[in-house]
């Protein structure tokens, strides 16, 4: 006697509910890590209050943990970005100084620009989009500062907590993203494949009705 289709569809559909589930609960542990860390970075983040030309080439940035003295040398790496504002639509230029004692964001709209500026003109005289530190090649330049990847004024302290709170946000993002197309793509060739599986089944119920065979089987 021949089933009715769909039934010996059952575990499939268990296993397609297990990983739904399984991959539901990655995602959301994955979110929470990644709100948490970004919070933690924003409690750790120091701002710049102000930037001031003491001497020469000597530059004093005032965090909310002090002050920092920065001098040419300090600076290894400089990175122009121009782009728009959403709402005024004026050309605001982003600027990121990588320094042997941290890094230091500066943006056209600060109070203390023109300083900045100042700063910068101190290494790069012809304005380069990534200025880099003399004698040292892209590549190398990279390794070099990513030690330096954290907010001028950091306590030293706090310095391995951040990176290691960075670490988990990636691995946050990267278990997100796999768990997320681990969901979505095999779901749809699972549902394919039974919707396959269904039709060739009442194919295959419908031929045995219509024989003469099928007829005395049943």
């Amino acid at each position: 006697m021949s089933r009715r289709p769909g039934i010996a569809h059952g575990g499939q559909r268990k296993i397609s509910v297990g990983r739904e589930h399984v991959c539901g609960r990655v995602i959301a542990a994955a979110l929470m890590g990644l709100f948490l860390t970004v919070v933690a970075v924003r409690l750790m983040d120091v701002r710049v209050q102000n930037i001031e030309h003491v001497d020469r080439g000597l530059f004093a940035v005032i965090t909310d943990h002090g002050c920092i003295n920065v001098a040419p040398e300090d600076i290894m790496r400089i990175e122009r970005t121009y782009t728009k504002t959403a709402i005024a639509g004026t050309l605001v230029e982003l600027d990121k100084i990588y320094t042997g004692k941290g890094f230091i964001y500066l943006s056209s709209l600060d109070k203390f620009a023109d300083v900045g500026r100042q700063m910068i003109n101190a290494v790069d005289y012809t304005g380069l989009p990534v200025w880099t530190l003399p004698g040292i090649d892209n590549g190398v330049s990279l390794t070099e500062v990513r030690r330096y990847n954290y907010a001028i004024g950091t306590p030293e302290s706090l310095i391995p907590v951040l990176f290691f709170v960075l670490s988990l946000q990636y691995i946050c993002l990267s278990v997100g993203a796999l768990a997320l197309v681990i969901l979505i793509f095999p779901f749809r060739i699972d549902h394919r494949l039974r919707r396959a599986g269904i039709r060739s089944a009442e194919l295959e119920y419908r031929g045995n009705e219509d024989s003469p065979l099928g007829s005395v089987a049943k």
